[in-house]
């Protein structure tokens, strides 16, 4: 929980905001390989898959039966014929594949826990980057991923991360863990950016102000529903194809959208708190959390799109909290 005068919330948020903060954030990790590892990621993700430039990654997501939302995540095309899969549902994924391998020629396995990651965040990164590796980072593309050294140690930078703000992720051996650790709190000590220790600043309230969501937030929904129609590739097959094209022809009955508290004091509202509309549940509530950016109490729900436009004031929770939709991003 995230309170307004939480001085050291306030401070970690700020760093990433106007320097750079780093923090341990590690996704798990599926590898794809196989003859037809293209093909088959191309069948399960709904972006383009195939064709993606060696070192270079797409976010997408991947659905099920029902053209719903079981998973977003980055597939990174890594070269001669391996892919990385970052998700937070490392498990899931391998299971939903095994369901659905059928003929194809491929191989997957989570690595998850042969692999620590390390996230530099924030307008100051590249130089804390600069610093770590020896070398500059500004030549890499966002989505780039690139093999790279701190010292002796081999690691993996992609530019990527989950602040809204420039940044790079920086994947190591587990058994390097510490030793990288140190060398990026060296770095770091020079551009004073710090190590974020609140969980609920890097992984919640940054990335929502910038309308940064979890699979928590979309499951269940369609691309479509969820604002991310943009990373749907309707001129290929896909998984999940028919159903969502049947539902996108329709029209969209819930959408996603950003919620404000409209009164100072913070309200402690859980996740699924139905939201109303003149009394009447109109939708609930994904996340909720104080955004030291915006200075807001600020969330994610999903709405009926019909009876919830933009602008509609509703309340939340068993408190009845005063609150009104908005756009999904605030900063």
């Amino acid at each position: 929980m995230l309170f307004k005068d939480d001085a050291v919330a306030r401070a970690e948020a700020k760093a990433v905001r106007e320097n750079s903060g780093w923090y341990r954030w590690t996704h798990d990790l599926v590898t794809v390989t196989g003859a037809d590892a293209e093909k088959f990621l191309d069948w399960m993700l709904v972006n383009t898959i195939a064709g993606t430039p060696e070192g270079r990654g797409k976010y997408t997501t991947m659905l099920d039966e029902q053209g719903t939302i079981i998973d977003d995540l980055m597939a990174f095309n890594r070269g001669g014929g391996l892919w990385w899969l970052s998700t937070l549902y490392g498990p899931h994924a391998v299971r939903w594949f095994d369901a659905h391998k059928g003929e194809y020629d491929v191989a997957y396995e989570d690595v998850t826990q042969a692999w620590d990651m390390y996230a530099i965040q924030g307008p100051n990164s590249g130089k804390v980057m600069e610093a770590l590796l020896g070398e500059s980072v500004d030549a890499l593309k966002r989505f780039q991923i690139v093999d790279a050294h701190v010292g002796e140690i081999a690691v993996v930078v992609d530019r990527g991360g989950f602040t809204g703000e420039l940044g790079y992720e920086l994947y190591c051996a587990r058994d390097d863990s510490a030793a990288v650790a140190e060398a990026i709190a060296d770095a770091a000590s020079k551009f004073d950016a710090p190590r974020l220790t609140t969980l609920e600043v890097y992984v919640r309230s940054l990335p929502m102000e910038k309308g940064l969501a979890l699979r928590q937030d979309y499951k269940g929904l369609t691309p479509y529903e969820a604002n991310l129609g943009w990373s749907v590739r309707l001129d290929k097959d896909f998984f999940g194809k028919e159903a969502l094209v049947a539902k996108h022809e329709e029209g969209e009955k819930r959408a996603f959208v950003g919620v404000e508290i409209e009164r100072e004091s913070y309200e402690d509202i859980a996740q699924k708190e139905i939201l109303r509309k003149r009394g009447v549940p109109r939708g609930y509530v994904t996340q909720m959390i104080y955004g030291y950016t915006v200075d807001k109490n600020i969330g994610f729900a999903v709405v009926d799109a019909a009876k919830c436009p933009l602008g509609t004031r509703v309340t939340i929770g068993p408190n009845d909290s005063p609150a009104v939709i908005v756009e999904p991003k605030w900063c």
